[in-house]
């Protein structure tokens, strides 16, 4: 009895050793940890590099807000269907560029392309170093009849009250249109002549039309001319405000991806409808139905792309300490990061490939089965995905021979990943900088394709960013109900395309 008690106690001895032992290994492995995400945290110096003030370019904003705002009167809504809609709407515009910037149109080379599309060549003092391209488009997407007693004022009015210029296109892109204008307008006044030759290219046909008339004609002109862009800069991202965690400042998100686009047709064709009272096990409808379901409750699997971390990069020594110890540490807080994106429509966006049911049709009458039923899927790729991997398994979610899968004759695959450390990223963190000294610059993903996908093979970098300041809730004025840019914010616009123009001569 007693030897069993000694080792009892032996046992027991032995216990309480390895249990120190396991937490002291448990202390240090937590301490360890923790000197790593410190390290990780301290030893990442801010990429927010200073920048000089510079001259701030005197605006003479009242006119520059009554021509934005005739502008926005223009309903130049494009069709994929009939190139010649809203004819007289374009030529309006474009008569009333013509007439109301006088030294653009006297000292810069105009050339047409296409219908309504066009673009100035403003001869830079070095014609050896490459060229810039500023792309715009002067099309807008139509506003739904609706929703048109919803908006505050009718959305082609142009209105101008509460500090805001209001109406369809006045943010996406007719500000940074005339924003464009205006500044060249303001530099060829006082004699400015930019180091690069700049390039502007104004598109018809960007929204729902792919630029097939204009841009893409425009880029065909540029390779003929066999000319190569140091860098393009189109629209794409914006300046938030209130939307990254742990940053108060405004961030200007500069794009240098954007996803691809797919727009993809469902159809289910039974062959036979009949009278709704001897219902099939399966109607078309109820098929199509049970497919859309399936790919809403499949969504493609959520992830941070090279393109996220290299925003998180730039993010992290710019917020408070506990976003950027997530920030700085992705190697362990990769999963927790990519539950809170997702959990926010703002950024779920930016992490996996997204599919939209857009439209849905089927049947003509109440008591009418139909035979044939079909939905519209818009579907934008991220980095990593193709149009032929997302088809693929879209196939394998749905899995039903019933539901055929139209392919359109346009498929845009995600972009290039632009470049951080060039002339052209530098320009526009500059441009950005001198505007708004407070802003905190990052790049990001373009969620959205724009006409500066026809440019790709002819530039070394492409960027996507105008600088209108967005809350959450403004995000739903893009294509949504009241559109409208705060007039202070028009002018930092027009300064900041007058600040890339001048930093062109400072490279």
């Amino acid at each position: 009895m007693a030897r069993k008690n000694r080792f009892r106690k032996t046992n027991e001895g032995i216990s309480k050793l390895t249990v120190k032992k396991i937490i002291y290994k448990a202390i240090l492995l937590f301490c360890v940890l923790i000197c790593i995400f410190v390290f990780n945290v301290i030893r990442k110096p801010s990429l927010q590099t200073e920048v000089e003030p510079g001259e701030k370019e005197s605006v003479p904003i009242d006119g520059a807000v009554n021509r934005l705002s005739k502008a926005v009167r223009f309903k130049t809504v494009s069709s994929f269907s009939d190139k010649d809609s809203n004819s007289d709407q374009f030529q309006g515009i474009n008569r009333h560029i013509e007439t109301n910037y006088p030294l653009l149109n006297a000292k810069l080379k105009r050339t047409k392309a296409g219908a309504f599309s066009f673009f100035y060549e403003w001869k830079g003092i070095d014609e050896t170093l490459r060229p810039i391209l500023l792309s715009v488009h002067s099309d807008v997407v139509d506003a739904d009849s609706s929703t048109e007693t919803s908006w505050s004022v009718p959305p082609f009015s142009g209105e101008v009250k509460e500090g805001f210029i209001w109406g369809r296109g006045v943010l996406d892109d007719k500000a940074s249109l005339f924003a464009i204008l205006e500044s060249v307008e303001i530099l060829l006044a006082r004699g400015f002549r930019p180091k690069r030759t700049v390039f502007i290219a104004v598109g018809a046909d960007e929204e729902l039309v792919y630029g097939t008339s204009g841009a893409k004609s425009i880029s065909e002109i540029f390779r003929k001319l066999n000319i190569h862009f140091e860098f393009v800069l189109d629209e794409g991202q914006l300046i938030t405000e209130g939307m990254i965690p742990g940053i108060e400042k405004p961030v200007a998100l500069v794009g240098i991806a954007g996803k691809g686009y797919l727009t993809l047709r469902l159809v289910v064709n039974l062959r036979e409808g009949g009278h709704s009272s001897l219902p099939p096990e399966n109607t078309a409808i109820g098929v199509l139905v049970s497919a859309l379901n399936k790919l809403e409750g499949s969504p493609f699997p959520y992830s941070l792309t090279p393109v996220s971390e290299s925003m998180f990069r730039w993010l992290a020594p710019e917020s408070d300490f506990v976003s950027r110890l997530l920030f700085s540490n992705l190697w362990l807080f990769r999963p927790f990061l990519e539950s809170k994106l997702s959990g926010k429509s703002s950024t779920r966006a930016q992490l996996h490939t997204t599919t939209a049911i857009t439209q849905i049709s089927g049947g003509f009458k109440d008591n009418v089965l139909p035979a044939r039923a079909e939905a519209v899927v818009n579907i934008r790729i991220l980095q990593g995905d193709t149009h032929r991997s997302v088809l693929r398994r879209i196939s394998e979610i749905i899995d039903d021979d019933r539901v055929s899968l139209i392919v359109p004759e346009t498929i845009i695959d995600p972009s290039p990943v632009s470049a951080t450390d060039s002339k052209g990223f530098e320009t526009i963190r500059r441009s950005i900088v001198r505007v708004i000294p407070d802003a905190i610059v990052a790049p990001a993903l373009v969620a959205a394709y724009t006409d500066s996908m026809h440019y790709f093979p002819l530039a070394d970098n492409v960027y996507r960013f105008f600088p209108i300041r967005a809350t959450t809730d403004d995000l739903k004025r893009f294509h949504g109900i009241d559109e409208r840019i705060k007039i202070s914010n028009y002018e930092e616009m027009i300064r900041f395309y007058a600040e890339i123009f001048k930093n062109l001569n400072i490279q």
